[in-house]
């Protein structure tokens, strides 16, 4: 038997169907022994349930009191839709961690770069008689030049001179 029909057959029980459509669902059972049997094991069950039951009496109509149950339900079932997050609120979840992490990398980048090792660059060439040292500094960013002239036995007495240095870069002295 269908669902509907069983609920049918309940309804008749309890004798909450209109009066046209009680007659038609009661001729219905004394014609379906399924029906019937249903309909029996039904009263049987509300019989047996009647003398257990409190008799609840209402203020309000049943129309109202079942209404009042509605809205109290629906109240609770809603839940207000939290507005999105403003694009400023959107954009700072994200790119504050990522500044973070960039300048993170900026200041190691940076403490690196200020404990690498100076590197020196040493250039020698040697001409007829002359001598001439080129050592370049990068880390201080300056190259200074010494000449020493190798003719005679008086010259090689003297002092290496410096006669040209860069202390920035495009920029160089000369000391003679």
């Amino acid at each position: 038997m269908k669902h509907e029909l069983e609920l049918k057959v309940q309804a008749w029980v309890d004798g909450e169907l209109p009066d046209v459509e009680a007659r038609r669902i009661g001729q219905w059972i004394a014609e379906n022994a399924e029906a019937s049997a249903l309909a029996s094991e039904l009263g049987c069950v509300r019989r047996a349930m009647s003398g257990g039951e409190t008799l609840a009496l209402l203020d309000d109509s049943r129309d109202f009191y079942w209404s009042k149950i509605q809205r109290q339900i629906e109240r609770e079932a809603f839940v207000p839709s939290h507005d999105p997050l403003p694009w400023f609120a959107r954009w700072r979840r994200y790119m504050a961690p990522a500044c973070g992490a960039l300048a993170m990398a900026c200041l190691l980048t940076l403490s690196l770069r200020q404990a690498a090792t100076p590197s020196f660059d040493e250039i020698s060439s040697v001409g007829e008689g002359m001598e001439a040292v080129t050592f370049h500094d990068q880390s201080a960013q300056m190259t200074v030049v010494w000449l020493q002239n190798n003719g005679g036995p008086a010259d090689n007495q003297a002092a290496p001179k410096i006669i040209r240095y860069e202390d920035e870069p495009g920029t160089v002295v000369d000391l003679e």
